[in-house]
């Protein structure tokens, strides 16, 4: 990372604590909550079977689990500490029936009317809000994480200012390596983001972020969602990643397209279509990264019979674009339990 990139992160740093403690001089805040706080959890497993030959396996499975924490200490300040455990994120033939737990969360928060800081291991917003009009995370992973975009979580620091009814922006400053890494550099990613409510049940956003090593890396988005509460619920977004891994020219792009209709209060239909592609680097006549390269397209219907269990039975298809590679068809059984 060049030198002026280093400083101009350490300014954005100064900036955010100098508006926290600037607000925080003028609002004391010395009522001290005494409440055992709250402890939650959330459960994704699923039963799964191949319907083609390349992928005739079957079984059942525990995605992933998180247990956490919250504890309101005061007026204006919070805790908040969440464990993910889940697979490592390795190409082993082993790593499914291994189980880590990572610190997902650990933060500490100040909220005051408009003004919201999150400092410690916190949640990142590339694709918070994608996440949730896709709204079945426990089916798969949204666009931007599925496809290694960007991260969920991170350690850093963040501020997030609600300028209006209808805009609000955001600033992000991180390691840049994800919650399941220790930082082991001097690089650091800074993120902005503005998310608008025009009105008639929508919103969008657009995000950039932006990182220095050997090469510039920076990735973009843009996300229009609408939602008629109970109904109707759907989303397009559009990412193109600069410079993956930091090596120059070595581009990946893609957008994905979903909706979720409630044809009953308990019961809805739900759709998405992915398309993931990378650019052919100088000198080479395929996409760089052709093996990861495809489209996938999920269906299904989802069963809610209380609000905290989700059960889905849905389609897979990936269709992956390297000629020598054979779809990958599966029926599943999705299961969401939160407390």
């Amino acid at each position: 990372m060049n030198f002026s990139f280093k400083w101009i992160s350490i300014s954005h740093l100064i900036l955010l604590f100098s508006a926290i403690f600037g607000k925080l001089s003028y609002s004391s805040d010395s009522t001290f909550r005494s409440n055992p706080g709250r402890v939650y959890g959330v459960i994704y497993s699923n039963y799964h079977a191949g319907l083609n030959e390349s992928k005739d396996e079957s079984g059942f499975e525990i995605k992933r689990a998180y247990f956490g924490y919250h504890k309101d200490i005061s007026k204006y300040f919070s805790a908040d500490i969440k464990l993910d455990i889940g697979s490592p994120e390795d190409l082993s033939e082993y790593s499914l029936i291994r189980r880590y737990a990572y610190f997902k969360n650990a933060l500490l928060k100040y909220k005051n009317n408009d003004i919201t800081v999150n400092f410690g291991i916190i949640d990142l917003l590339y694709f918070k809000i994608h996440e949730q009009y896709w709204a079945h995370r426990y089916i798969e992973k949204s666009f931007g994480d599925l496809y290694r975009f960007g991260y969920t979580a991170d350690l850093g620091a963040q501020i997030i200012y609600e300028w209006a009814d209808w805009l609000s922006v955001d600033f992000t400053i991180s390691n840049g390596e994800g919650y399941t890494s220790l930082q082991n550099d001097n690089t650091f990613k800074s993120a902005f983001g503005i998310t608008l409510f025009p009105g008639y049940n929508f919103v969008s956003r657009l995000y950039y972020d932006y990182s220095s090593k050997n090469a510039e890396l920076s990735t973009a988005s843009a996300f229009i969602g609408y939602k008629i509460e109970d109904k109707l619920i759907s989303g397009v977004e559009y990412h193109y990643r600069f410079n993956d891994e930091y090596t120059e020219n070595q581009d990946m792009y893609g957008y994905s397209v979903y909706a979720s209709w409630y044809v009953f209060k308990k019961w809805q239909l739900f759709g998405r279509f992915d398309k993931v592609s990378s650019n052919q680097a100088e000198g080479s006549e395929i996409p760089w990264n052709l093996a990861n390269d495809g489209s996938k397209i999920i269906s299904g219907v989802e069963f809610s019979p209380v609000k905290q269990v989700k059960l889905a039975l849905n389609y897979q298809d990936w269709f992956p674009y390297a000629q020598n590679e054979p779809n990958e068809q599966f029926i599943f059984l999705n299961v969401e339990v939160s407390f």
